[in-house]
Formats: C-alpha cells, sequence, structure tokens
C-alpha cells in the first residue's frame, strides 16, 4: 500500500507547467481580441471554453492519478480557471493601452492570430493524424470545428 501511495504522489510537474501556461496564452488572447472588437472576443471566449473543457476532462484525470491529496486536486484543478482569468483582464489592460500604439497593438494581435494558426496546424492537425491515421470521420471534425469557428466570427461580428 505504501508503494502504491508513493506513485500517485508523483506529480507531473511539465503537464501542469504546460497547462498553466496555455490558460495564461487563452487568457490573455482573449482579453486581446476583446480590446479589438466584441465579437471577436466573444468568438475567442466561446472557442476557449471548449477548448478548455476538453483540457479541463483530461487533465483532471491526470490530476487524480498524480496525487491522493485532496487539497492539491483542488489546487491544481482550480489553478487554470483563475489563470485565465486573471490573463484575461491582463491582455484586456494591455490591449486597452496599446490601442494608442496602432502598430504595437497590431503586434500583439498578430502573434494572437500566428499562436493560434501554430497551434492547429502544428499540434492538433499532428495529434489527430497519430490518433486517428488515416480516419475520415476524426480528420472532417477537426476541419467542420475550424469551419463552425470561422462561421461563429463571422456571426458574431
Amino acid at each position: 500500500a505504501a508503494q502504491k501511495d508513493k506513485v500517485a504522489e508523483k506529480i507531473s510537474w511539465p503537464l501542469v507547467f504546460a497547462v498553466f501556461v496555455d490558460a495564461a496564452v487563452d487568457g490573455l488572447l482573449v482579453g486581446l481580441a476583446f480590446t479589438a472588437s466584441v465579437g471577436t472576443g466573444w468568438c475567442m471566449s466561446i472557442a476557449t471554453c471548449i477548448e478548455m473543457g476538453f483540457l479541463g476532462l483530461s487533465f483532471c484525470a491526470s490530476v487524480r492519478n498524480m496525487t491522493t491529496s485532496k487539497l492539491k486536486q483542488v489546487v491544481f484543478v482550480l489553478g487554470p480557471s483563475l489563470v485565465l482569468a486573471v490573463f484575461g483582464i491582463l491582455g484586456d489592460i494591455i490591449g486597452t493601452a496599446m490601442q494608442s500604439n496602432p502598430a504595437v497593438f497590431v503586434g500583439f494581435i498578430s502573434f494572437a492570430i500566428v499562436a493560434l494558426m501554430f497551434l492547429v496546424t502544428q499540434e492538433l492537425l499532428v495529434e489527430s493524424r497519430e490518433t486517428a491515421g488515416e480516419s475520415i470521420i476524426v480528420n472532417s471534425c477537426l476541419f467542420v470545428g475550424m469551419l463552425l469557428g470561422i462561421l461563429l466570427g463571422a456571426v458574431l461580428s
């Protein structure tokens, strides 16, 4: 039993760090998006809710396997939500301050777009191919999801 508890308390710090960084970047991008336009902000918020929902489910399962401490589980699971909110506010503050300097503001927005496109093309497409292989259903769902995101952006703008 002691050996099982010892294994159960092995924290995957790279995973925890990655989830917290993802939440920070997502929050920053949502805040910047709201500064650019309300419709874009809502579109980013909805997309981020969906993404963080799936990430949260898998992260919660991982945290349950990493530690038996309820306090650690609560801190690890609530942490990304708080980080997302704080960095969302920070993104809005930065975006508002940068609107007086259009070149810097466009630079921040450009970074946000490139970060999202990198994530989609480098991570999601590659992972989709590795996980599903040549499955037409999984590949189609990925592109249908992207199309729905574009349409949602058009409707909200």
